[in-house]
């Protein structure tokens, strides 16, 4: 696990001399080695290593093959390198080193960008041909770990954190892309390939880019989830199918040369995790559990007893209100782009205490949206679906329908929303109504985002769509959350259910084995096999998360008075001081709860101020 930066220069050796720089960024990531490596004339890599696969200095990067030609920084896992070794082996290759650099290295070598295909893993990585002059970045199939590009006339900007983008000169001339910004303030992030400044993006999960000497650009996916498949799994058969492929993923991603640990929540999807390494035999493996303090939000009291009944270790320890505020400048520190998750101090602060302990962590990410586990959100979105296939009592519902979604000033080419709209105001964060007051000049949302464009009707395909929907949409937000709050302390961090061989079993599923429509309850077939480890199974979804409202009613309140209600603008675009003011005393009143949207706001103020104008000013 390790964090990678490049440059690739289309007009001079001068845009390599800040790679230093922008290797120092990202000292988190790696602490354990720095790497550097340039041709010096056209492209250059930057390297920092945490060392949990071969520690010996064979694992060092940047890594060029044995002839020179081919130049390789790789960040993440590939959990099925040993078959690929041996295959490349008998076909002649002959490695250095036992871990997985040198295999993804040679696949590419032998394979080109076919070699993607065949990587189970976690990864992103930037590969370079000194002959061709040709650079090819990737990012893993589900998105596990982050790649920021900046495209620009000069050269291109490639790394693992957005900070080190904005660290480039080329960044400087770049504008604030409003899009990206309107997707922050309503979805709490910016989903890929949006970015916060024109020209830059982060390449989307399962995709490719290829570039030659002459900047020209090609793109491609060697992985995508679709949004329809004729399931064949169902009931019995689809857990046993899921069975199988859970254990031989937890069982491949225990393997590290540095100690192993588990987080434990107090739902379905950790416990799981932490009940197939038990069930593996691995005694040594310890859960780590962080709880709220007996708030409402508090899942430690669960955790415990899954803990117990599975038999493994426990670490646990409690965040306070009073801890928010002595952890709010490192949650701002550990995300290079403006970020809204606050379930970050909860994931910063499990990190912490693993760390103290482990090197690498699995985690139970990616259950939820798999097997339809956000219940109600998609009960809702698949109950109500059949409604909007009726053009009439659409065009009745229209303005109604319209004022509850907030979009009929934003959106006035509506006729009438569809299935899509519905969910993404399910998604959002800030009414629409509330940023257009706040915000009257924008950012809106962009016209081509088309992460919520979807008009079905038929039960079955929107059951479907809204998986896809989550597996591509928020999911990379939780994943971008534990990848920053992890790497902020040097903590490597799996996950074992999106492991592909877990994803085409979910493919398969039908919906309606994991979804029970009238009871609210989602991811059938996880709880099924939780229940052979177990007797105890919650079935509240509450989430990782902490009392926001209650925070910024109390040891928070005074940071956001100073670093919001101050301001008379965001990143270029001017803010309504009166309504914002008028909205936050309602809400410290009790006669409105967005606590939500205050947050966003506050992380964005912050985030300006200790990454933007750092950069920019």
């Amino acid at each position: 696990m390790c964090g990678i930066c490049g440059v690739f220069s289309f007009s001079g050796p001068d845009l390599l001399d800040p790679l230093p720089d922008m290797v120092e960024l990202m000292v988190r990531r790696g602490p354990d080695d720095e790497g550097l490596w340039s041709d010096h004339v056209r492209c250059a890599f930057g390297f920092r290593r945490l060392s949990v696969q071969d520690l010996s200095s064979t694992g060092h990067q940047p890594m060029p093959s044995d002839d020179g030609r081919y130049v390789i920084v790789f960040n993440g896992e590939v959990y099925n390198f040993r078959e690929l070794r041996t295959e490349l082996q008998s076909q002649g290759v002959r490695f250095r080193s036992s871990g997985d650099t040198e295999v993804v290295l040679y696949a590419l070598v032998r394979w080109g960008r076919q070699a993607l295909e065949r990587f189970n893993g976690m990864f992103a990585l930037a590969f370079y041909d000194t002959l061709e002059k040709r650079l090819l970045l990737a990012r893993d199939h589900a998105g596990i770990k982050p790649l920021y590009v900046l495209n620009t006339a000069q050269g291109l900007v490639f790394a693992s954190q957005y900070d080190q983008i904005l660290a480039h000169p080329l960044s400087r001339a770049c504008a604030v892309n409003g899009d990206a910004l309107g997707l922050y303030l309503r979805l709490g992030y910016i989903p890929a390939p949006y970015a916060l400044l024109k020209g830059s993006q982060m390449l989307p999960a399962g995709a490719w880019m290829e570039i030659d000497a002459l900047g020209a650009i090609r793109e491609g996916r060697h992985f995508e989830f679709l949004v329809w498949r004729e399931p064949d799994l169902r009931g019995d058969a689809a857990v046993e199918a899921l069975d199988e492929a859970i254990t031989a993923s937890v069982k491949s991603q225990l393997v590290s040369d540095v100690p192993v640990g588990t987080f434990l929540s107090g739902g379905i999807d950790s416990p799981l995790v932490a009940a197939k390494i038990h069930a593996l035999g691995r005694e040594d493996v310890k859960a780590f559990t962080i709880g709220t303090a007996g708030h409402a939000t508090d899942e430690s009291a669960d955790a415990s007893i899954y803990a117990k009944e599975i038999g493994i270790t426990q670490v646990i320890e409690h965040i306070t209100p009073e801890q928010s505020l002595t952890m709010l400048h490192e949650v701002v520190e550990a995300c290079g782009e403006p970020f809204g998750d606050f379930s970050m101090f909860p994931t910063l602060l499990v990190s912490r205490l693993a760390r103290r302990e482990v090197t690498v962590m699995l985690s139970g990410d990616g259950g939820d949206e798999l097997f339809w586990g956000y219940a109600k959100r998609f009960a809702d979105v698949v109950a109500r679906s059949p409604d909007f296939a009726q053009p009439l009592l659409l065009r009745k519902m229209r303005w109604g329908m319209k004022r509850h979604l907030g979009i009929g000033n934003a959106y006035p080419q509506l006729t009438w929303p569809t299935i899509g709209d519905w969910y993404r105001s399910k998604q959002s964060h800030l009414h629409e109504d509330w940023l257009c007051e706040v915000f009257p000049e924008g950012p809106f949302w962009p016209d081509d985002c088309n992460l919520f464009q979807y008009a079905g009707h038929d039960r079955s395909e929107t059951a479907q769509w809204a998986r896809h929907n989550e597996f591509v949409g928020r999911m990379s937000m939780i994943l971008l959350k534990v990848d920053r709050a992890s790497m902020h302390e040097s903590l490597e961090v799996r996950v074992p259910l999106l492991d592909r061989r877990v994803i085409e079993v979910a493919s398969r599923t039908d919906w309606q084995s994991c979804l029970d429509l009238e009871q609210r309850v989602g991811k059938l077939p996880l709880r099924r096999l939780l229940s052979r480890h177990v007797k105890h199974q919650t079935q509240a979804k509450r989430g990782f998360t902490v009392p926001m409202g209650v925070w910024l009613r109390g040891p928070l309140r005074e940071v956001f008075e100073a670093e919001v209600l101050s301001r008379t603008e965001f990143l270029g675009y001017p803010i309504n001081q009166r309504a914002l003011r008028r909205r936050f005393a309602e809400f410290l009143s009790g006669s409105s709860d967005e606590a939500w949207g205050f947050w966003l706001l506050l992380s964005l103020a912050l985030w300006e101020k200790q990454h933007y104008r750092k950069f920019r000013y």
